[in-house]
């Protein structure tokens, strides 16, 4: 059994934000710092990537000249970073923001871009969204038919501009789609949203595997110890923790967050329902971006946290995503596994 070593949060006293504030939209904490020059390839594709992704930033930094009424509009640009998880997108996606030398940029996640155009409207967010000139857009993912029409939309407005666009994907921009909804049907929105991009292909192993300490870290991550810490944190059941996900929508789970510096979870079993695995896939996300401790008690290995019946499935990408970065939250704790 898990224990705070003092009075903590509980997960009654989180708030979540009801709107998302453009301001804040920039890289998270864990990579507030993340630059070109600190990037570590591992791979000659890593290698191409990251020059690559230098040189769009460097050419987003050319000013428009002038153009005579009767004359097009510059067309905007796209790269689209495409691979697997722990090959460093997230790391390049945020190096290019923070190298672009102006104020006219912003950083958020597809879900938030998703969210903000549902909430605003898309002619309200087309006027307050049109002021950047580059737009970094991590994890893209088209998961139904309505955010692939609305992801075009804005798209088409971003690019008719002269505004550039960098992403990263799991999923090539050709397979967008694919066993979530009938995208046959979307195919045409789906290729007009490709050819937009430059796809940068990234390849080699997952970073997080690689730096892991000898000895340190287990599969069965899941970790029964007693933690004493004076850090603001929550300890919660399982159950409780997967009531708490329901209760509040995905895309506030970062605001809720804000005071937490560490998260407790006991009696952690597997997830058997895909609804509540993919909002603890995007919650993770969340604490892995604002930099919040994880530590948690379970009698299951890590790998056994997705049911069989959806882990293979067509969201497989985002759940072998988690697992990594929930083995780099283990790690971070710093103190060895052992399965409970």
């Amino acid at each position: 059994m898990l224990a705070l070593g003092v009075p903590n949060l509980t997960f009654s006293d989180l708030e979540a934000s009801g709107t998302l504030d453009l301001e804040t939209l920039t890289p998270p904490p864990r990579f507030s710092e993340t630059r070109f020059d600190s990037y570590r390839p591992q791979h000659p594709s890593q290698a191409i990537a990251r020059d690559t992704v230098v040189t769009f930033v460097a050419e987003t930094s050319t000013a428009p000249g002038f153009r005579w009424p009767w004359q097009a509009p510059p067309q905007g640009r796209g790269l689209y970073l495409d691979g697997s998880f722990g090959v460093g997108k997230t790391h390049l996606l945020a190096a290019a923001f923070e190298a672009a030398p102006y104020p006219e940029k912003i950083y958020l996640s597809f879900q938030e871009l998703v969210y903000l155009i549902g909430v605003l409207g898309p002619g309200r967010a087309r006027a307050e969204l049109s002021a950047y000139r580059l737009y970094c857009i991590d994890e893209f993912e088209l998961d139904d038919p309505g955010n692939t029409l609305i992801v075009k939309t804005f798209l088409d407005a971003v690019f008719s501009r002269g505004g550039a666009v960098v992403t990263t994907s799991n999923t090539p921009p050709e397979a967008q789609g694919m066993g979530r909804f009938n995208a046959d049907d979307f195919q045409r929105e789906i290729q007009s949203i490709a050819t937009r991009f430059r796809i940068q292909t990234i390849e080699g192993p997952d970073y997080r595997l690689r730096n892991r300490r000898s000895g340190s870290l287990t599969e069965a991550a899941l970790r029964s110890r007693v933690v004493a810490t004076t850090r603001a944190g929550v300890l919660a059941d399982w159950v409780t923790f997967l009531a708490f996900l329901k209760s509040i929508h995905p895309i506030h789970y970062r605001s809720a967050l804000q005071p937490v510096e560490l998260l407790q979870l006991d009696g952690v079993a597997p997830i058997v329902d895909q609804n509540d695995a993919l909002r603890f896939v995007h919650f993770v996300d969340k604490l892995y971006d604002l930099n919040i401790g994880l530590e948690a008690s379970g009698s299951i290995e890590l790998s056994q946290l997705f049911d069989p019946s959806y882990r293979h499935g067509a969201f497989a990408k985002k759940y072998d995503r988690c697992l990594s970065r929930l083995r780099e939250l283990f790690e971070e704790g710093g103190a060895d596994a052992a399965s409970g």
